[in-house]
């Protein structure tokens, strides 16, 4: 057997060994009681960018699949997160090749939290065969699938997708009326006939698409009970909008010619003249669109949440937001989503539970009352969502909320960012932010307050690595917290492009290799190593003096999760693998073609996968005999 040895530049960081877990989840629960985030710690992942296996790739990942589930196990020994956050899970209506998760249903769920491949599995009676599903794997032939998600092959009607549950209905209808699932579905049906029955254009047979909801319905549900069981909540998000069908169903609810909302998204808005009377169609619909939240999730996020205290009705026609379009309804819309919320939660819910996003400009939505720092009435008990993008010396922090404004620490959540906002990484770069006015870049009015915050020298923070571990440094003081996984891994691109022509919107998905992925990010310094956050606001606090013997852990955990694998270790599991063939091993050059053709070679495609895991590269040469 000859072996060369590993000759690589590539840097890749290491996982935790097997005996360091335990330690290292015990240091992170006491570190996080000690700075006060105790309360929710968010990751925000879009279910359909979940990782897959590459031969089972649809093109969209799901929570139900062993690969989705493995994913936030490891995420969440890392990060120890108590809630997964997906964005809207409604049905998506294409524009151009943009397939946009705030432009979608919010009553029916999309085709996206079906998952065919339980349906293979004997819980469905067997309702797809393997070799169906295996079809909707080989038609996500797209070059590059392992970076963006295939929504023309698993969302579409038509899609293969929806072609192969065609035949999964076609046995359904062929099941014992008494059978489990056939009792389930009627229910189903009987529960949800207020907004199941209505027709919609794209679904031509109105029984199919009865069926894919109830489907979709009992695999998110699936879902949920998976993260559950690990002492995880599932945060919906309720968008504000209404799908063109919603909208032709319940045209009552609506207050015709008017957008709400800022005039440029053109979302039609309900009637919130009529919405506190209980005998409108607004205020139904609205309660049905609230309540199935309540039932599918346990956290619940209000995407433009201030819109239900001042809601905007704008006239169609005029593009700007104007106080004569301006309806103040103060608490009565938020206090009657308490009450439809806990009629299905049950009166002990938490109403701490319900997140509203009021990071709003100040033309289309007032927080404070006027004059003063006092926060309006609506708010001052509700948890409000914002990110630290636009902090300044009196704003965009956990030290300027709790310190200067006086928020209770249980009222909001922060965090680097999220989907809309500008990614951590480009802000750390000094990149200018297209969507800011004046495409202005954000990092330079938050150097001083970050400095002041973290006690460092402001000089140290125009380095982007240490200015981005900053920026996850002083979001860890507050009891609240969120992250976008496009962040945790350290990415540049942006998820939300803001262009709707755009074929890369809204579809960056975890790749893979995601444990390489990340741990290259925390190597590089981009990524969310959470140990190095704590360790730095430890320092700032004073409670390395304190709590030297857990601080010191901290440091221990931080070194090692931006250490690089010992070449050695690689090598040597390279020789214990190979056994009758020879290879060439090289560095990262020739990943990809190496990956393919080792897949013949059994011995071998586990190197594969100890290389990958480790960051190397190889390139396979022909198999020869061991005569030498």
């Amino acid at each position: 057997m000859k072996v060369l040895r590993i000759n690589s530049n590539t840097t890749f960081g290491r996982s935790l060994r097997n005996d360091e877990v335990d330690e290292y989840k015990k240091t992170l629960k006491e570190a996080k009681k000690i700075t006060g985030q105790t309360g929710k710690s968010a990751f925000i992942i879009p279910m359909p960018s979940l990782p897959v296996s590459e031969n089972k790739d649809t093109g969209i990942g799901h929570l139900t699949s062993k690969e989705g589930i493995d994913f936030i196990d490891y995420m969440h020994t890392y990060l120890d997160f108590n809630i997964v956050k997906d964005l809207p899970s409604g049905q998506i209506k294409k524009y151009h090749d943009f397939f946009c998760s705030y432009d979608a249903s919010a009553l029916a769920l999309g085709d996206q939290n079906i998952n065919p491949e339980l349906l293979t599995t004997e819980e469905y009676s067997g309702l797809l065969t393997k070799e169906e599903f295996e079809q909707i794997v080989k038609a996500n032939n797209r070059e590059n699938k392992h970076e963006f998600i295939n929504c023309e092959n698993t969302m579409e009607t038509g899609s293969t997708q929806d072609n192969i549950l065609k035949k999964a209905f076609e046995r359904f209808k062929n099941l014992d009326d008494k059978s489990q699932m056939k009792q389930e579905y009627k229910k189903f049906v009987k529960d949800n006939e207020f907004w199941l029955n209505f027709p919609r254009k794209a679904e031509k047979n109105q029984e199919f698409f009865k069926f894919k909801q109830f489907l979709a319905e009992k695999h998110l549900a699936k879902g949920k009970k998976l993260l559950n069981d690990r002492g995880i909540k599932l945060c919906g998000d309720c968008l504000i909008n209404f799908s063109d069908d919603e909208v032709a169903a319940f045209p009552k609810a609506f207050k015709a010619g008017y957008y709400t909302g800022l005039p440029l998204w053109g979302i039609p808005s309900l009637d919130y003249d009529k919405i506190l009377d209980e005998s409108s169609d607004a205020y139904k619909l609205f309660k049905a669109k609230v309540q199935l939240m309540a039932r599918r999730y346990d956290v619940i996020r209000f995407d433009v949440g201030w819109n239900y205290i001042t809601p905007i009705m704008t006239p169609k026609g005029e593009t700007k937001v104007l106080n004569k379009n301006k309806k103040y309804l103060g608490s009565a819309l938020v206090d009657n989503i308490d009450k439809w919320v806990r009629e299905v939660k049950g009166d002990n819910f938490d109403l701490k539970n319900l997140v509203y996003e009021t990071e709003a400009g100040g033309d289309e939505f007032a927080i404070f009352k006027t004059g003063s720092r006092e926060l309006i009435d609506p708010l001052k008990n509700r948890v409000k969502s914002y990110s630290a993008v636009y902090m300044h010396g009196k704003w965009g922090s956990c030290h300027a909320f709790r310190n200067i404004y006086g928020w209770s620490p249980d009222t909001f959540s922060i965090g680097p960012g999220n989907h809309d906002h500008q990614p951590l990484k480009q802000i750390a770069k000094g990149m200018p932010d297209f969507m800011a006015e004046n495409n202005k870049e954000h990092k330079t009015d938050s150097i001083k307050p970050l400095a002041k915050i973290l006690k460092m020298k402001p000089e140290e923070l125009q380095n982007p690595v240490t200015y981005s571990k900053a920026k996850f440094a002083e979001i860890m003081g507050a009891k609240n917290i969120h992250y976008f996984f496009m962040d945790v891994f350290g990415r540049e691109e942006r998820y939300n492009e803001h262009d709707p022509n755009s074929a890369t919107n809204f579809r960056r998905r975890v790749p893979y290799d995601y444990k390489k992925a990340y741990q290259n990010s925390l190597h590089e310094g981009f990524g969310f190593n959470i140990m190095d956050s704590m360790e730095r606001i430890f320092k700032a606090k004073g409670y390395d003096k304190f709590y030297p013997d857990l601080y010191a852990k901290i440091i221990k955990f931080r070194d090692i999760l931006i250490e690089k694998e010992p070449e050695a270790a690689v090598q040597k599991a390279v020789e214990q693998t190979a056994d009758d063939d020879t290879v060439k091993l090289i560095g990262a050059k020739g990943v990809e073609n190496g990956f393919k053709k080792a897949k013949s070679f059994k011995p071998f495609w586990i190197t594969a996968g100890i290389l990958a895991a480790a960051g190397g590269g190889f390139s396979m040469y022909k198999k020869q005999s061991k005569k030498d």
